[in-house]
């Protein structure tokens, strides 16, 4: 039986994440970012290096478990996106992302800037060519649609454009379409944790917000 063809949302989602990783690597490759890479981001407990290199390793992931072996015909959960990031705040590399995204950082922003090009390279000829049904495997061989991992690396990798840019004092760029995407995805994350009603009322219920906060959901 032939793969389903990419087309419709699955493209869009495609091109959405292949125009963002374009769109972080010019940023990561302004002067602005090289002159502060020692700095202190807007993160905390990072330097401009150390997001920029979270970054670039947030948005290649896609490239890494693509790498890795189909898990079509396995059984088991197919995690959604809100899914994949309740257990991923939950993983042990969780609490080691500012010491892994340090040393990632130490050659430097020149070399940072290419490396960030060639993920850009990488994901813009790569996402094309594979089936509507790919599933990957990620969080410790758990499977997980294709678009539904690229609609993380939407979150990880526009966010972390932004915490960058503001970081250096440059303006955000220009992505159209990716914003309702991802507030979709953080109020589907939000739901998943806390359940529709306590959302409800984080929105429009100022009097009946709980003792735990819903938002932000990191």
């Amino acid at each position: 039986m032939n793969a389903p063809p990419v087309g419709g949302e699955s493209m869009r989602i495609r091109v959405l994440v292949a125009e963002a990783a374009e769109k972080a690597a010019e940023l990561v490759a302004r002067p602005e970012v090289a002159q502060k890479w020692e700095d202190p981001s807007s993160l905390e407990g990072m330097t401009v290096g150390a997001l920029a290199a979270h970054l670039i390793r947030a948005t290649g992931a896609v490239i890494a478990y693509l790498e890795r072996s189909d898990p079509a015909g396995q059984s088991g959960e197919v995690l959604t996106a809100p899914q994949y990031f309740r257990a991923a705040l939950e993983a042990p590399i969780h609490d080691r992302i500012i010491e892994v995204s340090t040393a990632e950082s130490e050659p430097g922003p020149a070399a940072l800037a290419d490396k960030a090009r060639s993920v850009a390279q990488a994901i813009a000829g790569r996402l094309p060519e594979e089936p509507a049904d790919r599933l990957i495997e990620a969080l410790e061989g758990r499977p997980l649609r294709l678009d539904d991992f690229c609609r993380t690396r939407l979150i990880e990798t526009v966010m972390h454009t932004d915490d960058l840019a503001f970081s250096v004092g440059v303006p955000m760029p220009e992505i159209p379409g990716v914003t309702a995407e991802i507030i979709d995805v953080l109020m589907n994350i939000a739901r998943e944790r806390h359940g529709d009603w306590a959302v409800i009322h984080a929105l429009g219920r100022r009097e009946r917000i709980g003792d735990t906060p819903v938002f932000p959901v990191f």
